[in-house]
């Protein structure tokens, strides 16, 4: 079966029945013609049937076809249009032609030249369309494919966001892993003498099962424009507040602190919370690169004129040189053998630089690893 291909159309606005009719018999075998005797008409016609080229008689009585020219360019800037004019009107045809008129032909026309120019312009028309088709949808696929990208560095944040998540409820959770273990052997015992340490560890358990709680709210407020504001942290007591919750991680590994806390509060506006997942997430790391049962995390905190330093060092295995550049980048670990997810350093400096602060980095293989967080104070 042959398919049938669709036959340009032609609109033809003429007041004499005589062209009109000759346009239209001449026309017929290779296009669909439509006929107008008036500009009115001819624009209905356009609008109903979006023809690919007009053909327009100059002088007609009522809107002329200079300004029937006008208002076919308001409806269709692109749309080839050709001026018949008769005799003593080649003046007004090369005003059409400035008016946006493609092209003109006096009047009697020969068959021939007609065909030719016709043809000539439904191309023109037909490629304008073409490529207008073509640049719609190059643009719609281009905001489909934004709107898919936007989409998909969505996903990414938000997975990124779990990872995180995951990440940091980890922390606590080993805390309290840690106190339940050294709870249930003391529980053991039944001594009376362990009830008023069994009580004091229990809260220790449920200030960080609090920490949880808090991250968890957190998280689910994930990408919330109204971040939370700042408030009066004390750098000096979150620090020992941590300390005090990781002791007996470190104590299970035979791990020992040595600790100096200077007695000034040390206080800057920020997110309390944020600053101890990243202190935390330094300590625990220090933990972990130390050898059991002979491992040493050296802690300082130390105010200086307007900003306050923390330093923790470990005796571990160090780190490599050619990876030190890589530590604070998502998913870099070199925890393989425990499972480390590489997000604790990637979310200790995006927190601390959250807060104008800085950390860095010194390691020297065999001997330790040191890391130093700097924080600038609150001036009030």
């Amino acid at each position: 079966m042959t398919a049938v291909t669709e036959l340009p159309q032609i609109l033809v606005i003429d007041d004499e029945m005589g062209p009109r009719e000759s346009l239209r018999m001449l026309l017929k075998p290779n296009y669909q013609v439509h006929t107008a005797d008036c500009v009115e008409t001819g624009l209905k016609l356009l609008k109903e049937k979006q023809p690919d080229t007009i053909v327009m008689d100059i002088r007609m009585p009522g809107i002329s076809g200079i300004e029937g020219l006008r208002q076919i360019r308001e409806i269709d800037p692109h749309l080839s249009v050709i001026m018949l004019t008769g005799f003593g009107a080649l003046e007004t045809a090369k005003e059409a032609l400035r008016l946006g008129a493609n092209d003109y032909i006096a009047k009697p026309f020969d068959a021939h030249e007609m065909q030719q120019v016709i043809n000539r312009n439904v191309e023109r028309t037909r490629a304008h369309r073409t490529s207008e088709n073509a640049a719609a949808e190059i643009k719609e696929l281009n905001n489909r494919l934004l709107q898919q990208l936007a989409q998909k560095e969505r996903l990414a944040a938000l997975g990124q966001a779990s990872a995180e998540f995951v990440h940091d409820l980890g922390n606590p959770l080993t805390i309290v892993w840690g106190y339940v273990q050294l709870l249930a052997r003391r529980l053991e015992k039944s001594d009376e003498d362990e009830s008023a340490s069994s009580v004091k560890e229990l809260k220790i358990i449920e200030q960080h099962v609090r920490t949880c709680r808090e991250l968890l709210t957190m998280w689910q407020g994930y990408g919330n424009v109204e971040a939370s504001p700042p408030r009066a942290v004390s750098v000096s007591a979150t620090l020992r507040d941590i300390l005090k919750g990781l002791a007996p991680v470190a104590d299970q590994k035979g791990i020992a602190f040595r600790v100096t806390i200077c007695e000034d509060p040390c206080v800057l506006l920020g997110d309390a919370l944020q600053l101890n997942r990243a202190i935390q997430n330094v300590l625990i790391n220090a933990i972990q690169a130390c050898p059991e049962k002979s491992g040493i995390v050296t802690v300082s905190c130390t105010q200086k004129d307007f900003y306050v330093d923390l330093r923790v060092e470990d005796n571990g295995a160090g780190i490599p040189a050619a990876q030190l550049t890589k530590v604070f980048d998502p998913y870099f670990t070199t925890k393989q053998a425990t499972s480390g997810t590489g997000l604790g350093l990637y979310i200790t400096k995006k927190v601390i630089e959250d807060h104008n602060g800085s950390i860095k980095v010194e390691s020297t293989p065999g001997v330790g690893t040191i890391f130093t967080i700097r924080l600038p104070l609150s001036t009030n």
